[in-house]
């Protein structure tokens, strides 16, 4: 049995469970790969339950699944969890650090395996010039609070904050020009991440590129304005628009990367 075989019979014995029992069940943290297999999911018949996927902040990379009961009669997961926070899986720590250092999201990331904490109970690691956001299952939260004193050389101070902390936070991002024969995938992912269509091709037919959050292998998938590229281990854009057209017939487009 394959390591996604078990995650999909996790999932469904999550669902199962949150039909019998009327209650929310949620997945540990997905990454990208995960969550493809879990949409599938989602087009099973099952009348009695919904799936979200929940990270806690907008365009999270890691989510959890959430399954709630239909008779809930929730429309928007993060409404209703702003109005129900007991049932929210998830918390936001706030690491502040020292003036005196800089520090990646590698850094927080090595420091948290570091102190032998599981990838799939933390989801998005945000930095910024003062510190980190820690998005995290409330079942880690104690032990990060009690532990989570260092990375790198860096000094840390731990604390629990709201997630409409986020709602301020403005992620770096970059507005490159690009300009690409179509808006096939491999076209465009060559384009967005400096690669030849070769190398592009190869990396979507090895599984390593997520359209909307969806893994695909179709080189020929055509893009639109607002989909989302991601290709694992090299980064983020988002197509933002088509703004024209060269004398040979190359189009321009505006892509944003997400340092």
């Amino acid at each position: 049995m394959t390591d996604d075989d078990i995650l999909l019979s996790h999932a469904r014995d999550l669902k199962r469970q949150c039909a019998d029992r009327g209650m929310l069940t949620h997945t540990a943290f997905l990454d990208l790969h995960q969550r493809s297999l879990l949409a599938s999911i989602e087009r099973e018949q099952n009348a009695e339950v919904q799936t979200f996927f929940h990270g806690g902040c907008p365009d999270a990379e890691r989510v959890c699944a959430v399954f709630v009961p239909k008779f809930y009669g929730v429309s928007d997961l993060q409404a209703y969890l702003a109005g129900n926070p007991d049932d929210d899986p998830l918390c936001l720590l706030r690491a502040d650090k020292d003036a005196f250092s800089t520090l990646s999201h590698r850094d927080y990331l090595g420091a948290l395996m570091g102190l032998s904490v599981k990838r799939e109970l933390f989801g998005d690691i945000l930095p910024d010039d003062g510190g980190a956001y820690l998005v995290c299952l409330k079942s880690i939260r104690p032990f990060l609070l009690e532990n989570f004193r260092s990375a790198d050389r860096a000094t840390l101070t731990l604390r629990e904050v709201s997630f409409g902390d986020l709602q301020s936070r403005k992620a770096k991002t970059k507005d490159v020009f690009v300009s690409v024969p179509s808006l096939r995938l491999d076209c465009v992912l060559a384009a967005a991440f400096h690669l030849s269509r070769a190398k592009a091709e190869q990396a979507i037919k090895a599984g390593l590129v997520f359209v909307n959050a969806v893994q695909t292998d179709k080189t020929d998938r055509r893009l639109a304005p607002g989909d989302v590229l991601v290709l694992r281990g090299k980064g983020k854009c988002r197509l933002l628009e088509e703004t024209g057209q060269s004398k040979k017939g190359r189009l321009h487009l505006t892509l944003r990367q997400y340092e």
